[in-house]
């Protein structure tokens, strides 16, 4: 998960490194407790916010409030403001890159530094040396301990700091700091409460928010964390990170247009299944529905499957568009004998033996039928 600015920075404040006075703005009614000269920063998570226009010095204290109206509910980078972060203007002599992240040359984490921070750092030299070894700056050394611990306490998969400043009086500053957390790492870590969001660029539609929440606090297995709403209307229900890929690309390759793109795996019980499907359903003019994945391992077919078919149960209206199911693995011939039963649905059983190329063309072909006479 990649944190907003604002909470990258309480992190960072936690481990004691300096970070300018704030204020986090989420209406333009709200008091401004900050004097000018400060930035206006719009919190989205992509990159390249000032030459978007997302952030902007505030020098006149008459202007504050036209600023902060202006950013809220703009779209930066194709995604929604819904908060923007008040900063003082700190003044400094020197600015910096910093980060720290894994790097599989040195087989661990690395710090990747810049003598020069700030915009266009993506072309600017940079040197990346060990973690355990640290070639910086005096000023910087003082607080890189703190920034080591943070990294490794915190589970972090990037930490990231741009610019790091030293001001006039030799002090250093985080102006600003991306960080992702290792999501693998949150059964360590149960006090963090985050918002589900999406990747940088991309606001959350309901239906996606939904989906994510579903393995929220529930580490067995994962079911929605990986959800994207799409345009098309054949909706996926696919299992395994790899195979979930291969039949995406299976499917538009035989002239099928997916509704969404997520993946169940890990031998998730049937009730986080029930409710993925649900959140597959719930979207408007489906054509089809595609259940696919690789042959499993140890995922049980009949639990997941016995999960889809108590959640398709209860869409309403009763879903009537062709429904191609294609697995294989423990228990799959529970799960097909328990199907085969169910008389009131439009199923069309496959296992392994056809290919999960061949059940997209099943599948696209079904459902372009399907649309042609409803």
């Amino acid at each position: 998960m990649i944190l907003y600015e604002h909470e990258g920075k309480n992190f960072l404040s936690k481990y004691r490194i300096s970070i300018p006075k704030a204020q986090l703005i989420d209406s333009p009614n709200q008091k401004i407790n900050l004097t000018p000269p400060f930035y206006v920063k719009v919190q989205v998570l992509s990159g390249k916010r000032k030459d978007a226009g997302g952030i902007v010095l505030v020098e006149n204290p008459a202007k504050a409030k036209s600023v902060i109206k202006n950013l809220l509910g703009k779209a930066i980078n194709k995604e929604e403001v819904e908060r923007v972060l008040l900063e003082e203007k700190i003044s400094f002599s020197k600015e910096y890159y910093f980060s720290i992240s894994y790097d599989t040359d040195f087989r661990g984490a690395a710090i990747t530094f810049s003598e020069k921070g700030g915009t266009g750092i993506e072309g600017r030299r940079s040197r990346i040396f060990p973690l355990d070894a640290p070639e910086l700056p005096k000023e910087i050394l003082t607080i890189f301990p703190k920034l080591k611990k943070l990294f490794l306490d915190e589970d972090l998969l990037l930490l990231e700091i741009n610019p790091l400043v030293i001001d006039k009086k030799g002090k250093v500053f985080a102006l600003d700091a991306k960080i992702k957390l290792d999501d693998l790492a949150s059964a360590r870590h149960p006090e963090r409460n985050f918002s589900p969001r999406a990747i940088p660029g991309h606001t959350l539609t309901q239906r996606e928010i939904t989906a994510k929440k579903i393995d929220e606090g529930d580490y067995r297995g994962t079911a929605g964390s990986t959800y994207f709403d799409l345009p098309g209307d054949i909706a996926v229900l696919a299992s395994g990170g790899g195979a979930s890929l291969t039949a995406m690309d299976a499917l538009l390759a035989s002239g099928g247009k997916p509704a969404n793109y997520t993946e169940y795996s890990g031998n998730p019980p049937k009730e986080k299944v029930e409710k993925l499907t649900e959140v597959v359903l719930s979207k408007k003019g489906l054509h089809g529905l595609w259940v696919v994945g690789a042959i499993a391992n140890f995922t049980n077919i009949y639990e997941t499957l016995s999960g889809f078919l108590e959640a398709l149960r209860k869409i309403k209206p009763k879903p009537d568009y062709p429904i191609v199911i294609r697995r294989g693995g423990p228990k799959d011939k529970e799960a097909f004998e328990m199907l085969r039963k169910v008389k009131d649905f439009d199923l069309h059983l496959y296992g392994e033996e056809i290919s999960i190329t061949e059940s997209a063309k099943i599948m696209a072909e079904l459902a372009k039928k399907y649309a042609t006479h409803s």
